[in-house]
C-alpha cells in the first residue's frame, strides 16, 4: 500500500483535529477519494497557524515515521505576520534556513517531496502588503526544490486567476482560506503533479 505524508498549516489541516483517522475537510481529504487513491494511506499533519519554523519543531519532537512514498508540504502564509507584525526578521533568511531544515528531514523519509507554494488572495485589500512576501517566499521554495530534486506545484498565480474569473467568494472564504471548490482546486493541482511525475 501506497503512503502520504501531508505537512503543513490550516490548509493542509482543515479541522482534521488531531485525529489520524480524519483527514479533514480540504485537499488531503478530496485526494484521498479519488478513486486513483483508493489503495493509498493517506495522513494529514498538518497544524492550523504552523509556520515552517512550527513545521520543524513538530518533526523533531514526534519525528516522521518510517518510509513515505511521498511527503507534501504546504507552509508560508503565517510566516508573513511574523516578518510584519513582530520585531522578528523572517523573511527570506530565517524561512530559507527553516525550510531547508525540514527538507532535510524530509529526504530520509522519502525520495519524493512536492512542495505546494503558498498563495494569497487578492481580496480583502489589507493582505496587498503580504503578496511581495509570498513572491518571495515562492522563490525561496522554487529554489530549495531544485537543490532537493523535489517538486515545485505552482498554485499562487492559478487560484487567483481562478478567484478573478469566478469570484473571490467561490474560491476563498477570507482571502486566505479555501472553500471547498478551492480545496477542489488546490487537489487538482496536486493530482496533475503528481501523475506527471510518474508519466514522463
Amino acid at each position: 500500500m501506497k503512503q502520504y505524508l501531508f505537512l503543513g498549516d490550516s490548509i493542509t489541516d482543515a479541522d482534521h483535529l488531531f485525529d489520524p483517522a480524519n483527514l479533514g475537510y480540504g485537499y488531503v481529504s478530496l485526494l484521498a477519494r479519488r478513486p486513483e487513491y483508493a489503495d493509498a494511506r493517506f495522513v494529514n499533519r498538518g497544524h492550523e497557524g504552523f509556520t515552517i519554523e512550527r513545521v520543524l519543531q513538530m518533526l523533531r519532537r514526534d519525528g516522521i515515521g518510517g518510509h513515505w512514498d511521498a511527503i507534501t508540504l504546504l507552509a508560508g502564509v503565517n510566516d508573513i505576520p511574523v516578518e510584519l507584525f513582530t520585531s522578528h526578521s523572517r523573511i527570506p533568511l530565517e524561512f530559507s534556513a527553516f525550510y531547508r531544515e525540514v527538507l532535510d528531514l524530509l529526504c530520509q523519509h522519502t525520495s519524493t517531496i512536492l512542495l505546494l507554494e503558498p498563495f494569497l488572495f487578492d481580496e480583502p485589500a489589507e493582505y496587498s502588503a503580504w503578496h511581495p512576501y509570498i513572491e518571495k517566499e515562492s522563490q525561496i521554495i522554487c529554489d530549495l526544490a531544485l537543490s532537493y530534486s523535489a517538486h515545485f506545484i505552482t498554485t499562487d498565480s492559478i487560484l487567483r486567476q481562478a478567484a478573478r474569473q469566478e469570484g473571490v467568494d467561490a474560491i476563498t472564504t477570507d482571502g486566505i482560506h479555501l472553500t471547498p471548490h478551492g480545496n477542489t482546486l488546490l487537489a487538482d493541482l496536486w493530482h496533475q503533479a503528481f501523475t506527471a511525475l510518474f508519466h514522463d
